[in-house]
């Protein structure tokens, strides 16, 4: 079964935690370049910064919620798609402009901006140590 933090089909095995795929041809491709592991390092911190959001909405203006929607949709669809929503549709239409504003962002910088607005909300939030363990300090 995979897990979030293991690519599909990925198993730890009987070795000590060693990742295997099941194909044990010695194929060094299957190895993570450091370009892709600084990439999925960054995913992961964006994962923990969209779930920290969560519990800041509360504190967040709307100009730093439709700033962080902006980025969460740059990293998760891409560039702006969809038409613009219609003239009485005013938080759709926000929303909208905020995303469309943009343009080719790449989904790494939308990332990166993100994880800093949240750093910037919430200065003591650390996303490397567990929630638990941040609520006890």
């Amino acid at each position: 079964m995979a897990t979030p933090f293991l690519p599909a089909g990925a198993t730890t095995g009987d070795s000590g935690g060693e990742l295997s795929s099941g194909d044990d041809s010695g194929d060094m491709e299957s190895f993570q370049t450091p370009e892709a592991e600084g990439t999925r390092s960054l995913a992961e911190l964006f994962e923990k910064a969209a779930a920290h959001v969560q519990g800041l909405v509360q504190v967040a203006s709307r100009e730093q919620l439709l700033y962080l929607y902006a980025r969460y949709k740059q990293v998760k669809v891409g560039n702006c798609n969809t038409p613009k929503p219609n003239f009485f549709d005013f938080e759709g239409k926000q929303k909208w402009e905020a995303w469309k504003a943009l343009g080719d962002s790449s989904p790494s910088q939308a990332m990166q901006e993100y994880i800093a607005a949240v750093k910037k909300l919430d200065p003591g939030w650390n996303p490397q140590v567990p929630a638990l363990l941040a609520f006890l300090s």
